[in-house]
């Protein structure tokens, strides 16, 4: 599938469900009040309208994980997978989950659909139920355990157990370790984050955020860094799906003259599908703030130039992927990108930003 500036598509990034169990105190899900979009999820039947061979004949990698939702909540999530790998089995699925309450028959007949193409990123920050509840709040710890385990001793998917690095399991490391090698995982990823009260001020506690770890546990960059541990020997699949757009990336950061160089536009991150079906340059544009600030002016995010054209962009409407991706509004929302005009766009595809994480040999070797 090519966009309208004749880029390949190989990469979708899908929010299959907008629904969590889960209440983690940093979510979006915990900032907004209004949870009514929070409650949707795509059928079996509307990702095969979208998503129809023709498509699928191209695809090479679906990222499953939404912004506020966990895929595994969505009813037909299983026969999703199984649909993709039926027309191609080398579709990479990777899938983000926090596991909980899911039975050990679910957890079969999804390592049943999945390869050795695949991985699946368990979201787990504690060492037991009670501390994986101070931040994956009403988190099912058996039920994760279960799950894991299933996964591993079942299915030749890649298991990464993923962390972020609080005040409470900082000095559990070496534990969380020993356990994501008693559940068979492949691999530990241990996230530094930024999201704390000395870098965000009041937003969250101050000086005082009881999340806080020590510093050397923050992240030094804008967002957050991954330190991988390979705990089995085996390594996920590799896909070079995007070497050829990478080649000719030169080409796009010579058309914007602007602070930021959209990554979208070669579908980086995966072009993003929430769970109600609107179509987004990256899951970073769909998040839901309650306000901007940039260059004196405060953006409500319903106002924002994603949520005015959401008709044009819905999939599950009567327009084709192919409609929606040809449409003249891309050019318009291109075109703003040399003004600096989204300030989430600036804080993720900066110049500085972008050359800083791939470096110019990234794009051209």
């Amino acid at each position: 599938m090519l966009n309208r500036y004749g880029w390949q598509m190989y990469h979708w990034h899908i929010e299959p469900s907008s629904k969590c169990s889960l209440k983690c105190p940093r979510c979006p899900r915990q900032e907004h009040p209004d949870i009514s979009w929070m409650q949707k999820e795509i059928s079996l039947q509307e990702f095969k309208r979208v998503f129809p061979h023709n498509i699928l004949e191209y695809t090479q990698r679906f990222t499953m994980c939404g912004d506020v939702g966990d895929p595994i909540y969505a009813k037909d999530y299983v026969a999703i997978i199984d649909y993709i790998k039926s027309y191609n089995p080398k579709i990479q699925i990777f899938t983000i989950t926090n596991g909980s309450y899911k039975t050990a028959k679910w957890w079969k007949d999804f390592a049943a659909v999945s390869n050795k193409h695949d991985s699946i990123n368990f979201s787990v920050d504690g060492y037991d139920q009670e501390s994986n509840d101070l931040y994956r709040v009403n988190n099912h710890w058996d039920s994760i355990m279960t799950g894991m385990k299933i996964c591993a001793d079942e299915s030749e998917i890649f298991v990464n157990w993923a962390t972020i690095i609080f005040k409470f399991n900082e000095e559990k490391l070496d534990h969380i370790k020993q356990l994501a090698q008693k559940q068979g995982c492949d691999q530990l990823q241990l996230t530094y984050s930024t999201k704390f009260g000395s870098k965000y001020g009041d937003a969250y506690g101050g000086e005082s955020d009881p999340l806080e770890p020590s510093d050397k546990f923050i992240s030094k960059t804008h967002r957050y860094e991954r330190h991988i541990k390979n705990l089995s020997g085996r390594i996920p699949v590799r896909l070079n799906y995007m070497k050829t757009n990478y080649k000719k990336f030169n080409e796009i950061k010579k058309q914007f003259t602007g602070d930021i160089v959209p990554m979208c536009l070669i579908g980086n991150r995966g072009l993003y599908m929430n769970a109600e079906g609107t179509i987004f340059p990256c899951s970073w544009t769909s998040f839901p703030y309650k306000s901007l600030e940039h260059d004196g002016k405060v953006i409500n995010w319903k106002d924002s130039f994603f949520v005015k054209n959401k008709h044009l962009v819905n999939a599950k409407g009567n327009r084709s992927l192919e409609q929606i991706l040809n449409d003249d509004l891309w050019q318009t929302l291109f075109d703003s990108f040399n003004k600096n005009a989204f300030v989430e766009c600036s804080q993720k595809c900066g110049k500085n930003v972008v050359d800083k994480k791939y470096g110019v040999g990234y794009y051209t070797n």
